[in-house]
């Protein structure tokens, strides 16, 4: 009698052990939490400055958020701040799939052109001429008219310059 007691005692711990997994925050809560977080990130002036545990947890937030809401209206706005904050902390390839997931899946979000222009500069800034090119030119094919577009047709030449040449070209420029 004592070991079926003890069996049913384990087996009820066990079930009770497996269900204890932690709950997985509500659409609100996943909202207050970067609500709540979110104005702290913002002073960090630049973002450069921002505590890396910090940064860390605000960026697993924003792609939470948009792994399990990706229909919300608030999702083209979390990754590209998402975006934003990887390029702050120096990771370049999240900043990439965040500004991609926002280009290739919220054709109308309001501050589309600035995702395919802030993507460009950050891989241009980091090294990475031939997909800065890329996407200069995925720019240019979408906004055409833009403000920034002859800016940006001037500037994709000047990827193909050493920084020697770079410098040069500018300060004759500058004259």
């Amino acid at each position: 009698m004592k070991k079926i007691l003890l069996t049913i005692a384990a087996a009820c711990l066990l079930v009770a052990a497996c269900n204890n997994k932690p709950k997985e925050p509500s659409h609100d809560e996943l909202i207050s939490t970067i609500d709540s977080i979110e104005p702290t990130l913002m002073l960090a002036t630049p973002l450069a400055q921002v505590d890396t545990a910090l940064g860390n947890s605000m960026m697993s937030l924003y792609l939470k958020f948009a792994d399990n809401y990706p229909e919300d209206s608030l999702t083209p706005y979390y990754l590209h701040h998402a975006a934003q904050l990887a390029l702050s902390m120096d990771l370049i390839d999240e900043m990439v799939d965040c500004y991609d997931r926002v280009i290739d899946n919220y054709p109308d979000y309001e501050k589309l052109d600035e995702c395919y222009y802030e993507k460009g500069i950050a891989l241009d800034n980091s090294g990475r001429k031939e997909q800065a090119r890329q996407a200069y030119q995925d720019f240019l094919e979408t906004y055409p008219d833009h403000f920034l577009a002859e800016d940006i047709r001037k500037a994709i030449p000047l990827l193909d310059m050493s920084d020697e040449l770079l410098l040069e070209f500018l300060n004759q420029n500058n004259k």
